[in-house]
């Protein structure tokens, strides 16, 4: 499903008015038909109910979920946002007059009903809101009572997870056609509460060269084992990084990807560290690195002669940030041929060095996994911008830099190197947790060295989620560990697969 920002849901509608020839007032007829629909479903004891109306389209589509409601002996009242309405709005309001539904002379008392139609702006509106209308959001809100909100809660810019103030906060969020960006990221996804994306009679063609979507299920691509494989052709993964203190970060990526199907797994971890490991690996091989309590510039050597047994090599979990630590990263990036992901402080490591052009050279391209805070470290942004426009850095940064991005947050994107933007949307705050990161740099190395690099992030992120989901219904959304996680991957798979057949 694509996500439109404001000025591409406003083309698409003029072609489908123009050029298909679908009347602007059919497409209001087929939106206020939805937002009804949805209101006997959601709302199903609301029978007083009050439409605040804009001056624009937006209002027209409320004006017209009025007419409906009243055609089926709803109590409505309707209450002119601005005092005036135009273009289609206007012939809305005519046919409610005429059927004898008359808007309100002044302002009502919001407490007084079960539910308001939020229609005073919609995609098109660029916050924030000023003035009369503000205190009229304020009112709203401070009312309590249930808000549906037409396209977009009023007072949000579409474009952005920003939240502007004064905004409404929706129940429920009715949009049309295709999702809009402040209804995917948060926060202001927050503020749209369970968002419900209405076919109006848009051609979703339209929308055919928007390199945004929220990642579903079609997207998805299992990898099978032929009966006759073996387990070097499943995958020799190699996963380099570890310190003192922080040798489970390797040991939870290593058994992630034992537990996604990788044939081999080998753990690279400073010398020092290695008796650590092995108590705590058991289907998983060791390899001692140069390096006491953290790895040497001299286990360079040792890791790139290794790439002749390996398929993939994931850098970084539990490795620390230090100066030496920034040559190793960049050495492994120039030296290492095969596929290469990135994480956790191989990435804040990188972001030191403040260069990342041997990411641009790269004929292979890396996968960098950050979370916000260590993509604000690559990037210079600071966190809210980021956390605001998700989507947008993320396809630029992986543009730029010749590079796939997993850019994980509430809401994780997976970005390609040419400018792909795949959302993931279905994820829990339960894995909100120290070392789900490291499971996740697992998974994703493991379906690397058997599918192809966009194709293996998007069934890897989706692995982690679901299986996180898994995780907290069987536990607690606050007492599951990344261990879990990893517990529930061989159910997630068998699931996947009964879906994807």
């Amino acid at each position: 499903m694509k996500i439109l920002k404001a000025n591409e849901m406003s083309l698409f509608d003029k072609i489908t008015i123009e050029n298909i020839g679908i009347p602007s007032l059919v497409l209001m007829e087929n939106a206020s038909r939805c937002v009804f629909e949805e209101i006997k479903k959601n709302f199903p004891h609301a029978k007083n109910i009050l439409i605040v109306a804009g001056k624009g389209n937006n209002g027209g589509d409320g004006l017209a979920v009025a007419r409906h409601l009243f055609l089926n002996n709803y109590c409505v009242d309707i209450y002119l946002a601005f005092g005036e309405v135009r273009g289609d709005a206007e012939i809305q309001l005519k046919i409610l007059e005429n059927l004898g539904l008359n808007p309100l002379d002044s302002k009502p008392d919001f407490k007084n009903y079960d539910l308001i139609v939020d229609a005073i702006f919609g995609t098109g509106f660029q916050p924030p809101v000023k003035g009369k209308i503000g205190d009229l959001i304020n009112e709203i809100n401070a009312s309590k009572v249930d808000v549906i909100s037409v396209d977009i809660p009023s007072g949000l810019s579409a474009d952005t997870g920003e939240v502007f103030y004064p905004s409404i906060k929706a129940k429920v969020t009715v949009t049309f056609q295709f999702p809009k960006i402040c209804h995917v990221l948060f926060p202001a996804a927050k503020q749209c509460g369970e968002v419900v994306i209405a076919d109006i009679s848009i051609p979703g063609s339209l929308a055919s060269d928007v390199k945004r979507e929220i990642l579903t299920l079609k997207h998805l691509k299992l990898y099978r084992r032929e009966e006759d494989t073996y387990k070097t052709k499943e995958g020799h993964i190699l996963i380099v990084g570890g310190s003192r203190g922080k040798t489970g970060a390797v040991a939870m990526s290593a058994k992630a990807a034992t537990r996604t199907g990788a044939g081999l797994v080998s753990v690279g971890i400073p010398e020092n560290l290695d008796d650590i490991l092995e108590t705590l690996l058991i289907e998983e091989m060791t390899i001692p690195l140069k390096g006491l309590d953290r790895l040497s510039i001299f286990s360079v050597k040792q890791i790139v002669e290794l790439q002749e047994k390996h398929n993939v090599l994931a850098l970084g979990m539990g490795m620390e940030r230090y100066e030496e630590g920034q040559d190793i990263v960049i050495d492994i990036l120039e030296k290492w041929e095969k596929p290469i992901l990135l994480d956790a402080d191989g990435i804040n490591n990188f972001a030191d060095c403040r260069d990342l052009s041997p990411l641009k050279d790269r004929e292979i391209p890396a996968v960098l996994t950050p979370h916000i805070g260590e993509f604000s470290r690559l990037t210079g942004y600071d966190t809210k911008t980021i956390i605001y426009n998700q989507i947008e850095l993320s396809q630029e940064f992986s543009q730029k830099n010749n590079c796939y991005l997993v850019l994980k947050g509430a809401r994780t994107v997976i970005s390609t190197p040419e400018g792909k933007a795949y959302v993931f949307t279905e994820g829990t705050p339960a894995l909100a947790k120290g070392g789900t990161g490291d499971v996740l740099a697992g998974i994703l190395s493991a379906l690397m060295a058997k599918m192809e690099i966009e194709d293996a992030l998007k069934l890897g992120v989706y692995i982690h989620g679901l299986s996180g989901k898994k995780a907290e219904e069987a536990y607690h959304r606050e007492g599951i560990k990344a261990t879990d996680v990893i517990e529930f991957i061989p159910r997630t798979f068998r699931e996947l697969e009964k879906k994807l057949n």
